[in-house]
């Protein structure tokens, strides 16, 4: 895996491809000289001087010709021998897509709009493409750094290579050997096409904390006889600056020292860490790591220089840095221990703690840095650059000029001509060998290379350094004459590499261009051979971001668009949107910036943004963003146009891409203001209209709105002309009012209505005033009738529903003005029997079922408003539904006559106001009735019943704050009206909750608020007098048996200015429970996992003929989950076995509970930690806070999972389900606590104790019989699956010793009782709050003869499951005893009869936090193969918070098996 360049944002084109392809050198280097860096905690010494590899002083190389060329920022790349195979394109792309979707994500700036020409200015020109679209620049930098060894090129094979050893070494040329041995097999660049004779630099390392500088020096001076000159003596510090200070090293890092390797690390691994997890989670890329993938394809063993050397470099451990720890692990020593070691490199670094935990170079002085930094500048400019001038000056002389020449070319032409196929085998020219890896174009099963010591591989690597050296025109001459070649033998990928690199080097050059079309040529046809002929998407890719860049820094910004648009293609969308983007801001930077050009652009790069989104959805959000911004950027240019075509397009696509976004407000904005465009087609517009209802009923569902209420503003459809409204008045009368009298009744309900909060605000009393004679006049219930004219502009019909006046009404008779704004909801009432009228609570109103507009048809509709009390009704609009989905009202703003009598009137158009549409009208407790219809005699236990509760106000006033009281509170559950018929066993799609907060507070469950018609908020809903209103009461059969149902009613009027507030009625009824299901539940912890537990359920029908069917399993539970084990939900067949049991017969079933990932328990909120308190303070004599909600609980987050056995899924958190969960839970919870802690009363039960406990499961299981359309569920309630504590966890002898003053003797004995009933409770029992578990392999194979004992590694888990208590313990691993060897004997286990023994420390101990996971890593040996049981420890776990607490002993129940084999 490669590690990306931080190339800069604002560098020039020209810094950022020579720091790309700047001279490679592969650093390879010893354990004891990796150790020394690692100890600076600093992973190897490859990341030690690669920041050194940007900081080079100036540089001299020289030229083909000898001349010196001076160099400021000459650059060298260091890369571990590991880690020069390039990456998976795939996971590259990937890793784009993410760096895309997290820079669209926080990009806070604000792109400005361009509307024209003159918005052009300064401002926007200033801002650097880099900062404005940041996206793309990650996407750049990523391409262009993420490189690695190809065959076509050789930017990447090192031009050196570093061996790194230490001064401590006793043996430096074996361990030279081992580091960098081409003549092995298994060597890192053993590739026909590498060249391996390349410069050898030899550093070592001087550690004056272990050695002296004398026997360094000696020891380097023994090596440069040996080795040469290119050598370096480095010193690098292990130990703490400060002796004294080693215990706080760690905080001591200089800021100067640790910021030279801190962003780089940090950026290089986490990169490296998200291309691994790509690989890793795809296994159809045919690779198992990153590091063995190489971007051009691997090549067999018969390719290969040497084959008899075996590799030594497998003892050579790899390292792990995790935060601030440093851990070496083994390599296996097999015939891939290379691939196998650079598999193990991955760098795992905590990015939140990296920068504050992590002190890189802790050891370094400043001293040593510049010695790092003398070195690099050393190497290079003594060793590297002449070695790369030396080979440039041999190659010229030795291959081109021979090439150059008239022999040469003869030479040439007759080996084309008359050549034979025999030359394919010749190490000297093209080779056809077997590809692999995941870069290989589908179908290709081999790849056209040239050895490295062929001419034309010659030829390219001369080119290749001299573009190294920035000598760009001789490398452009060496390109030219090798492309010849390239092209004549058909290697298309070679030939398409000098043409890329001969447009660099025309741009590259420092000199005005001679020809712009040969640029343009080289790069396109790059281009169309990466494409065509190469299948390489990734190369063209990158070429034509290279182009763009060295186009971009010449301001060529004319010809940028045309080699962006050419990538553009059906492949990859997000990079056609990328490219399309920045060429539309190319645009605005010519000179005459095209404004129209970069609008249409925009057009295009939101179109494919768009598609992106849908072809990929791991970052559709992120995608659709930016497709939003492009086309909100174009809608900007679009504005001050009339190209209506174009503004709709715009228009309808922004409506989409904010749908998608989850703006459904602005996409429903979008979507209106195309519905009147008159231009479209009929089929445009019926596309228009379609989508637009789509959208606006999502939109209502997310809101929580009704969307046939609640009105959408400025909704063009259809078109009204105030001037035409008229009001006329009508003779029809009609007199629903009744009076009756309540007053006994009525004060008993208003004093308890009263105590407990349910009184609504008194109202004014209404006061008759005669109103202007220009009013239309209208007696009390008399009808007034309103003349609409509607007018549909479209080409097709349109369809009004529930077409309604919308009226204001006051008590005074003064002419008031409209209050009234468009998004006024639909007025909710009443329908008069027998007629079109609606009651209200003032008037009644006709109301139209549909009205029908043709196409451009013009239409008045007549409206009939009756008002019911006196004073002035105005009619403030119109309330309508389009097409039976959008409700919206639109208000009337007529206007009166023109006034002309003043002079200002006269200069000015000002209007009167009109009084037409204002009435002026002029000259009195609810009852309840209700019957409960559909109840059953018989129900089985658990089915559920829905029965009508028919409520009827026959009183003259509303009724409202129904209330009820029963005595089965786990039977009864009352639902909502629009509820009615509904079947809660069925999910409607809009209760898909995961997840469910609740107010965790003991309640009480008996008393239910029954809701009314227009219910909203506080307001508690009314019905209006001689309405009746009927209401879905649920009943469950909770315990078998016969119950009297006592059911008591209380209900308010909606005015509170009356005696009486509140009614009451009695109501009984009478049910037998009959039994259905038998079901028995256990638990028993998993041995796979900690926090993971197995559930079995035992369901016996006890029904003789009925046959039940299992629909789903639900569980809800603050911390736990659940998922089945023993039925396969993929087998229908399965399902139907294990879930259908007929009469009299019993099914089983296995589930797994285990823990939630993303549960994180807060200590302050968890419900134990509240109940603990609260018993405190009981003990303490503590008073209570005066604020309720300071004694409250903190509410809870209920985890909902289901198991669904049929196609239809149950919503568990539907009202009547979720209530009749609520009311079990709560009846079980009094039950449970009144056998725990009998001594304390039921009263002080909801200021101790909460109705979940953070370890409590609930399960649900539903059942239906489906030839008798019965349907039922039965709970499984208080499975506790967490540590069981103590409540109270305070400390009991501080109580007991407390002496508090009491007048009473029994108040003492009382307390006395209460606490030895909290510390010592027998129901009670405290477990051990730490859990093990063991982990090791099933089977191991291994060499015995050969290679002597097996050493296997074990691990331990040990975990606090406690939430307050720290733990502390002693693991004692128990070794083999004759007895274990005399029970095999005879015969009683299948075990081996050799022991196995523990290697290292067989103690250990510690203390663990609460929720606190620790790993103990042991091994374990074994001398023979067999099959062991290593299950052989023991835990003892003591509490540090009490005092004489007690012991628990752990020790395995069940075998831990290994099987050991042996192997030739």
């Amino acid at each position: 895996m490669k590690e990306p360049f931080n190339l800069g944002s604002h560098l020039s084109a020209r810094d950022i491809i020579a720091k790309t392809v700047a001279p490679v050198v592969a650093v390879t280097a010893s354990e004891d000289a990796e150790e020394l860096c690692r100890l600076n905690h600093i992973p190897s010494f490859t990341d030690l001087i690669k920041p050194f590899g940007d900081t080079l002083e100036k540089v001299t190389p020289r030229d083909w010709q000898g001349v010196p060329m001076s160099i400021d920022n000459f650059n060298v790349r260091f890369k571990s021998i590991n880690k020069l195979e390039e990456p998976n394109h795939q996971a590259v792309m990937r890793l784009v897509q993410n760096q895309v979707k997290s820079r669209g994500e926080q990009y806070t700036g604000n792109i400005k709009k361009i509307r024209n020409r003159s918005d052009v200015a300064e401002d926007y020109l200033n801002v650097h493409l880099n900062d404005l679209t940041p996206w793309y620049t990650d996407f750049r930098d990523t391409l262009l750094s993420l490189r690695g060894i190809a065959e076509y090129e050789t930017f990447d094979h090192p031009v050196a290579t570093m061996i790194v050893i230490s001064s401590l070494n006793t043996d430096p040329i074996s361990t030279i050997m081992q580091l960098y041995n081409p003549n092995i097999p298994s060597f890192t660049l053993d590739k026909p096409y590498v060249d391996t004779n390349i410069l050898r630099y030899y550093v070592v390392l001087h550690d004056p904390n272990l050695t002296t500088f004398e026997h360094s020096m000696a020891f380097f001076d023994k090596l440069k006889r040996t080795v040469g000159l290119h050598c370096y003596l480095l010193t690098i510090n292990s130990k703490p600056r400060n002796p004294k200070d080693e215990d706080s090293i760690e905080d001591r890092s200089e800021d100067n020292i640790r910021h030279i390797w801190e962003e780089p690390l940090s950026e290089s691994y986490r990169i490296e860490s998200e291309l691994q997890s790509y690989v890793t989670s795809n296994p159809d890329s045919s690779v198992s790591s990153l590091n063995t993938t190489p971007l051009s394809p691997s090549v067999g063993g018969g390719h290969t220089r040497s084959s008899s050397v075996s590799s030594s470099t497998s003892n050579l451990p790899a390292t792990v840095v995790h935060g601030t720890s440093v851990q070496s692990f083994p390599i296996d020593s097999d015939n891939n221990s290379n691939q196998d070691s650079i598999a193990r490199e991955t760098i795992v670094i905590n990015e939140e703690q990296q920068q504050a935990s992590i002190q890189y170079g802790r050891c370094l002085t400043d001293e040593n840095v510049n010695q790092i930094r003398s070195m690099v500048q050393e190497f290079v400019a003594q060793s590297l650059i002449p070695f790369m001038e030396r080979n440039v000056q041999q190659w010229n002389e030795q291959v081109a000029s021979a090439r150059r020449g008239l022999t040469g070319r003869l030479f040439g032409a007759s080996r084309r001509l008359f050549g034979t196929s025999s030359r394919s085998s010749s190490t000297q020219s093209l080779q056809s060998v077997a590809a692999q890896g995941p870069n290989v174009p589908y179908g290709s099963s081999s790849i056209t290379v040239y050895p490295f010591a062929a001419p034309e591989a010659q030829m390219r690597k001369l080119a290749d350094f001299a573009f190294m050296l920035r000598d760009y025109k001789f490398a452009y001459t060496i390109y030219d004459t090798v492309r010849r070649d390239y092209a004549t033998e058909k290697a298309y990928k070679y030939h398409a590499g000098t043409q890329e690199m001969m447009g660099v080097c025309l741009l590259m050059m420092d000199q005005p261009l001679t020809s712009k079309t040969d640029v343009d040529r080289h790069f396109e046809l790059a281009v169309q051979q990466y494409l065509n002929r190469c299948r390489s998407i990734f190369h063209a890719t990158r070429t034509t971001i290279i182009y763009y860049e060295l186009l971009k820094d010449r301001q060529m910004w004319k010809d940028i668009p045309t080699a962006l648009v050419r990538m553009t293609g059906e492949d990859s969308d997000l990079r056609s949107g990328l490219f399309l983007e920045q060429a539309a801001h190319c645009f605005l930077r010519v000179n005459k910036p095209m404004v129209r050009k970069y609008g249409f652009h925009l057009v295009m790069a939101g179109h494919r943004y768009g598609k992106a989104s849908q072809s990929i959805t791991v970052d559709e959000y992120t995608k659709r963003l930016h497709a939003y911004r492009c086309y909100e950027l174009a809608a900007a240019v679009l504005d001050n146009h009339s190209w209506s075509i174009a503004k709709n397009h715009v228009q309808f696509a922004l409506g989409r891409q904010a749908f998608h976004l989850g703006r459904l407000e602005d996409s429903v904005a979008y979507f209106s203001n195309v519905l009147t465009d008159t231009k479209q087609t009929s089929q445009q517009q019926i596309a228009h209209i379609r989508e637009f209802l789509f959208i606006y009923k999502q939109y209502a569902a997310q809101a929580g709105f009704d969307p046939l209420k609640r009105s959408f503003p400025n909704l063009g459809l259809p078109i009204i002309d105030n001037r035409t409204i008229q009001v006329t008045l009508s003779n029809a009368q009609s007199n629903l009012t009744h009076r009756e009298e309540w007053a006994a009744m009525e004060i008993e309900l208003l004093e308890e209505s009263i105590a407990n909060g349910f009184i609504s605000s008194s109202k004014r009393a209404m006061a008759v005033q005669q109103q202007d004679d220009d009013r239309i006049v209208c007696a009390v219930e008399e009808s007034a009738i309103i003349h609409v004219e509607l007018y549909n502009p479209l080409q097709i019909a349109i369809t009004l529903n529930s077409v309604i006046l919308g009226c204001q009404y006051k008590a005074s008779s003064k002419s008031q003005d409209s209050e009234t704004v468009e998004h006024e909801e639909m007025l909710e009432g009443k329908q008069i029997e027998g007629s079109d009228l609606f009651e209200f609570e003032h008037f009644k109103l006709q109301k139209v079922s549909s009205v029908t507009l043709d196409p451009l048809e013009k239409k008045t509709i007549s409206l009939a408003v009756v008002p019911g009390h006196e004073g002035s009704l105005l009619v403030t609009g119109l309330h309508y539904t389009l097409n039976d989905l959008v409700h919206t009202f639109k208000p009337f703003r007529k206007q009166g006559k023109r006034l002309n009598k003043t002079k200002e009137e006269r200069m000015s158009v000002v209007y009167a106001p009109d009084r037409s549409l204002d009435i002026l009208v002029t000259s009195p407790m609810p009852l309840l009735d209700l019957t409960l219809h559909h109840v059953p005699e018989t129900i089985l236990s658990g089915e559920v019943v829905q029965t009508v509760l028919e409520i009827n106000n026959k009183g003259n006033k509303g009724l409202t704050a129904l209330r009820l009281k029963t005595s089965h509170p786990s039977f009864i559950c009352v639902g909502n009206p629009e509820d009615m018929d509904k079947n809660i066993y069925t999910a409607d799609g809009s209760s898909t909750l995961s997840k469910m907060r609740l107010d965790n507070k003991l309640f009480d469950a008996s008393v239910i608020s029954i809701p009314l018609p227009g219910k909203k908020d506080s307001y508690q809903g009314a019905v209006k007098p001689g309405e009746t209103t009927l209401v879905p009461l649920w009943i469950r059969g909770d315990r078998i048996g016969k119950h009297t149902f006592k059911l008591l009613f209380s209900y308010q009027s909606d005015e509170d200015n009356v005696m009486i507030a509140h009614r009451t009625l009695r109501y009984s009824a009478q049910m037998q429970v009959l039994p259905s299901l038998k079901i028995n539940a256990f638990t028993r912890p998993s041995t796979t996992a900690i926090n993971e537990y197995i559930l079995g359920i035992e369901i016996e029908n006890l029904q003789t003929v009925t046959q039940f069917e299992l629909v789903q399993l639900n569980a809800s539970s603050p911390m736990w989950d659940i998922s089945p084990l023993s039925i396969d939900l993929s087998n229908s067949q399965d399902i139907e076995s294990k879930t259908n049991i007929p009469p009299r017969q019993t099914t089983f079933a296995y589930y797994k509970i285990q823990r939630i990932a993303s549960y994180e328990s807060d200590i302050s909120n968890i419900p134990e930690a509240w109940t603990s308190n609260a018993l405190g303070a009981l003990l303490n004599n503590q008073k209570k806070n005066d604020s309720k909600e300071k004694n409250l609980p903190p509410p809870i987050d209920l985890h909902l999972s289901k198991i669904a056995f049929r196609k239809n899924e149950i919503p568990a958190d539907a009202p009547p389900l979720k209530t009749f969960s609520l009311n079990s839970r709560m009846h079980w919870r009094l039950g449970n606590l009144e056998n725990q802690f009998p001594n304390i009363s039921k009263e002080k039960y909801n200021q101790l104790f909460t109705l979940y406990n953070s370890g409590d499961v609930d399960l649900a299981i539903y059942w239906n019989i489906p030839n008798m359309k019965r349907q039922g569920h039965h709970y499984i309630i208080g499975v506790n699956l967490g540590i069981q504590q103590n409540p109270f966890q305070g400390n009991s002898t501080e109580l007991m010793n407390q002496q508090n003053r009491t007048m009473f003797e029994a108040t003492a004995k009382e307390r006395a009782m209460l606490i030895n009933s909290l510390t010592r409770n027998r129901v009670i029992k405290d477990e051990s709050p730490v859990k093990v578990l063991v982990s090791a392999p099933d089977k191991k194979a291994h060499n015995f003869d050969n290679e002597g004992l097996l050493k296997v590694p074990v691990c331990l888990t040990l975990m606090n499951c406690s939430w307050n208590r720290t733990s502390r313990y002693t693991l004692e691993l128990l070794s083999w005893s004759k007895t274990d060897q005399k029970n095999t004997n005879s015969g009683k286990s299948y075990l081996s009869i050799y022991p196995f023994h523990w290697n290292g420390s067989t103690v250990f101990t510690g203390s663990l936090q609460p929720e606190e996971r620790k790993d103990i890593q042991v091994f374990a040996v074994f001398q023979l193969p067999g099959v062991y049981d290593i299950n052989r420890w023991k835990l003892t776990v003591r509490t540090d918070d009490k005092e004489g607490s007690e012991v628990f002993v752990h020790q395995p129940t069940l075998p831990q098996l290994i099987a050991t084999t042996t192997t030739s």
